[in-house]
């Protein structure tokens, strides 16, 4: 940094660290060039001295959060930026800043976290592995927020302070922030939060956006700043302009049009193969006269973005939005049915389509089967051949596989347990979301980070995938199919049981895995068991009786009695005692048993809590099944592909519930899936 002046190397460290993705990011350069020499080289202007105080007294002495509220997207960011950057300079604590834009390649989840997490100076992985997926990438940012010292020693390491700007999140495209999955809330000691947005005019006081953000009232702050909306002279004037081009003007116009729906900034090649413009639109949008033209300004690469979102927000019309979008999504899926069809090779792809269909797929609220696309062979072909192709590919899974949930409950909440249609409807959707939480495991098993250690100064760069490498989960698949075939019977046993061979081959002798169940066989009862839970027995002289994966009746005593001795329980005791007399119980009392050993479940969550919930399954409202399925079949750091099989949480001990909520379709399908996801990423 010799011979650069302090406000340059406060600059410097704002670009991230060399040698990281957000070094070389390109919408963080072009910000800071937009607002670099007004900041660097220009005073402090008289309406921002007010509120570069209070954003310094928030600094040293205010809660954790702070939301900076006002019309003008420019003059916020202006603000923001000069504040950051003199934070940064006098050394007040670490500073992460990032501008949330389409203008900047930041406004859909992904881009955003990506660049967040590779803004750290030291890296948030380093306690697990490098983040493959959005739920990664927020866990990794979390874990930053809540422990300072991974990530700042600044002013010093007995005293590290972070401060962390997200500019213009009014702009975010594909949903977020999503107060059910918060990942700016509850900061750590030292850990400072600001988020910057459009003014409310409907909730001045910042309650709508606090929400958003999961942020506690006595957590966060409001900065208001003026309400003088900007100047749309320039975005008038142009299409004054253009109007008065006649036929080149509407021309030009749809090329405007199709800048305002894309997500990140668009080469001219990609605006014609992704977004659907064509060359005579390009040529004459070429040809406009300022101050048209002048609206759009131009990258080192050549691709094209607005120069401010004021204009572009001016040509971001619903309804012309939503016909460009639509068709984007239309184009992409066409592509890859022939591709899939293999007439068309992969390399034809446009970047843009690649990187972005997925996201206004989710803008558009596509349905589950077109999302199922994108779950596909030939679409993670296609990603393999994109830089960051593993967090993209698995962006889409997981959108995929949201999509299927949301629909699994929606289905849930019509027809009934033993309507034909709604029953094939819900083992449709589970399918969906076992063959997307499969394909996510199997994808991150092949990575491989999980287990390796990391420098926590090792900045972040997106992971990569060797497709040949193995799983390890040759065994557990055979074991989980195995399993599946116990389950069933007829022709539909035959089927999985062809599955099975062929994956238990060349291995040693695999054996099915117990299902978690209510037994009803009668001479399982046990009067020196009886006796003893009479006697008030505790949680852990009963655990024996569990040892089966199965909850047993306690068939001699009356409904009456087993229900007072079950209220008189407490903790796991009592879920279990509950889930013993269900089967005894008329319907009234069995729904609020149900109740009570699913409360213990979101409780106590353990292996027995699940097993008892999963033996209860016949019994359990359709949509309480669908979330604890959902739930349990996790990825995130915090699962693997042979754990989500087998064991703890995975579809053999979950198989129950699949069961209850889509009956035979539900097991043959989650079978199909383990056995085809097994042939394909083996």
């Amino acid at each position: 940094m010799t011979g650069l002046s302090p406000p340059q190397v406060a600059l410097s460290s704002l670009r991230g660290p060399e040698g990281g993705l957000a070094r070389s990011h390109r919408g963080l350069a072009a910000f800071w060039r937009s607002v670099g020499e007004g900041v660097l080289l220009g005073p402090a202007p008289q309406d921002t001295h007010a509120l570069l105080a209070a954003l310094d007294a928030w600094l040293t002495g205010g809660p954790a959060c702070a939301l900076v509220a006002g019309p003008d997207p420019g003059f916020r960011s202006a603000l923001l930026a000069r504040w950051a950057l003199s934070v940064a300079e006098r050394r007040a604590a670490e500073v992460i800043f990032l501008p949330v834009s389409a203008r900047f390649g930041t406004a859909i989840e992904r881009d955003m976290l990506k660049l967040f997490l590779g803004l750290f100076k030291g890296s948030a992985t380093a306690m697990f592995s490098r983040p493959r997926s959005p739920g990664e990438l927020m866990s990794a940012i979390r874990l930053a927020l809540t422990g300072v010292g991974w990530v700042s020693s600044v002013p010093d390491e007995d005293n590290p302070q972070l401060l962390v700007v997200l500019d213009g999140v009014e702009r975010a495209a594909d949903g977020w922030p999503d107060p059910q999955a918060p990942f700016l809330s509850q900061p750590g000691e030292g850990a400072r939060i600001v988020v910057s947005v459009d003014a409310e005019e409907q909730a001045p006081s910042g309650v709508l956006w606090r929400d958003r953000l999961a942020w506690a009232a006595e957590e966060m702050v409001l900065i208001s700043c003026p309400v003088d909306r900007p100047s749309l002279d320039d975005a008038a004037g142009a299409r004054l302009t253009l109007a008065s081009l006649g036929e080149e003007g509407l021309l030009a116009a749809r090329v405007f049009d199709a800048l305002a729906a894309v997500l990140a900034p668009v080469s001219p090649e990609d605006l014609v193969g992704a977004v659907g413009v064509d060359i005579a639109e390009l040529e004459a949008f070429e040809r406009a006269p300022d101050p048209a033209r002048g609206l759009v300004v131009t990258d080192d690469e050549g691709a094209y973005r607005f120069r401010d979102d004021a204009g572009r927000g001016c040509w971001a019309a619903p309804d012309r939005l939503a016909v460009i979008e639509d068709a984007i999504v239309a184009r992409g899926l066409s592509a890859l049915g022939r591709c899939k069809a293999a007439s068309e090779p992969r390399g034809t792809w446009p970047p843009y389509l690649v990187e972005y269909l997925g996201a206004h797929m989710t803008r558009r609220s596509a349905g589950v089967a077109d999302r199922m696309e994108l779950v596909s062979p030939a679409w993670l072909d296609i990603w393999m051949d994109r830089p960051g192709g593993l967090v993209g590919f698995l962006t889409d899974a997981r959108r995929a596989r949201g999509a299927a949930k949301d629909a699994l409950l929606d289905a849930c909440s019509s027809g009934t347990g033993s309507d034909p249609g709604a029953r094939a409807e819900r083992a449709a959707r589970l399918c969906d979301v076992v063959w997307c939480a499969l394909v996510e495991a199997a994808l991150c098993a092949k990575e491989g980070s999980r287990d390796e250690e990391r420098d926590p100064a090792e900045p972040y760069t997106e992971p990569t995938v060797d497709l040949t490498r193995p799983t390890g989960a040759a065994r557990e698949r055979a074991e989980a199919l195995l399993t599946f075939v116990s389950l069933l019977t007829g022709s539909e046993q035959q089927l999985v049981q062809r599955w099975a061979t062929d994956a238990c081959a060349g291995l040693d002798e695999i054996l099915p895995r117990p299902i978690p169940h209510v037994t009803t066989d009668r001479s399982a009862a046990d009067p020196e068991r009886t006796r003893r839970i009479r006697a008030g027995a505790t949680y852990d002289e009963v655990d024996e009786y569990l040892s089966r994966d199965m909850v047993i009746r306690p068939t001699d005593l009356s409904p009456d009695e087993a229900w007072r001795l079950a209220e008189s329980r407490e903790g796991e005791s009592r879920m279990v005692t509950f889930a013993g007399i269900l089967p005894d119980l008329p319907e009234e009392m069995r729904e609020k048993a149900v109740r009570e050993v699913m409360s213990a479940y979101w409780a106590h969550g353990d292996r027995l809590a699940l097993r008892v919930l999963s033996a209860c399954a016949p019994w359990m409202a359709l949509a309480d099944a669908a979330r604890v399925l959902c739930n349990e079949l996790g990825n995130d750091w915090t699962g693997d592909l042979p754990g989500m099989l087998v064991g703890f949480g995975s579809l053999t001990e979950l198989a129950p519930l699949l069961q209850r909520l889509g009956g035979t379709a539900a097991l043959v399908g989650a079978a199909r899936a383990i056995a085809d996801v097994g042939k394909w990423l083996p």
